[in-house]
């Protein structure tokens, strides 16, 4: 049974992802946002393609009112409930967010930005960005790199027994097209002792640093910072991972 992105995957996305050192990754960001505007931190912050809302709990700025946005109502439907739950959770399109009120810090983490196929999207992204950030606020978020899919997912399968669940992934790089994809094969156990087979294909783009930061001087961005993983270096198209740091004059 075939699926939207994120749909059928959903349920078990937490632990597929369970390798993930989502601790570290924040304290990247805040590292970022002392580096780049300053000791006190951001009261309001919004964060795109959020996902299970791995940031909210604990939270990324605990202070913060915060406000975790993504296309799939599925993912959000997983983020904790409860004393940690994120405070308000919005399904909304990146490239057209039902927000308006000004944030001081707009985040945009885990290669979300790689899922916007098209160059236009990306510029949307950003637009949107840079509408609903106060002036001398930051727009953080990271891309994968073709360095990162040559190495990891150029024909590449991996395999994964989860409670209740048997995830495959297959994986390709088309380096013409700069297009990475990721087969999800999923199947899932039943009540009668049947596994019910699901699939879902993810694509992203690979867009290199200089289209990146093409893209953000035609929004009206300054980019502050491109850095290579998960360092404070300068990064290039060699790195499996930037961070960009954009800033709103």
């Amino acid at each position: 049974m075939g699926a939207t992105p994120y749909q059928a995957l959903a349920p078990f996305y937490n632990r597929v992802m369970s390798h993930v050192d989502y601790p570290g990754w924040a304290h990247h960001i805040r590292a970022l946002w002392r580096t780049y505007h300053g000791i006190k931190p951001p009261q309001r912050v919004l964060e795109l393609a959020a996902g299970t809302c791995p940031f909210a709990s604990p939270a990324l700025f605990p202070k913060a009112f915060a406000v975790y946005s993504d296309l799939s109502p599925s993912m959000l439907g997983r983020a904790p409930f409860g004393a940690n739950a994120p405070p308000l959770r919005i399904a909304c399109d990146s490239r057209a967010l039902s927000v308006k009120a000004p944030f001081d810090l707009v985040l945009m983490i885990y290669d979300s930005l790689n899922y916007l196929t098209e160059p236009d999207g990306v510029l949307s992204t950003m637009q949107e960005a840079h509408r609903v950030l106060r002036s001398g606020g930051l727009f953080i978020f990271d891309v994968t790199t073709e360095a990162c899919s040559k190495t990891h997912f150029a024909n590449a399968i991996d395999f994964e027994e989860l409670e209740g669940c048997v995830s495959v992934r297959t994986s390709q790089y088309d380096a013409p097209s700069r297009t990475q994809l990721n087969l999800f094969t999923l199947f899932v156990a039943g009540s009668d002792g049947r596994y019910d087979r699901r699939e879902e294909v993810h694509r992203q783009r690979v867009y290199p640093a200089a289209a990146v930061k093409k893209l953000a001087r035609q929004t009206g961005f300054s980019t502050l910072a491109c850095l290579a993983d998960f360092t404070l270096k300068p990064g290039t198209d060699k790195n499996e991972r930037l961070h960009f740091v954009l800033q709103k004059p």
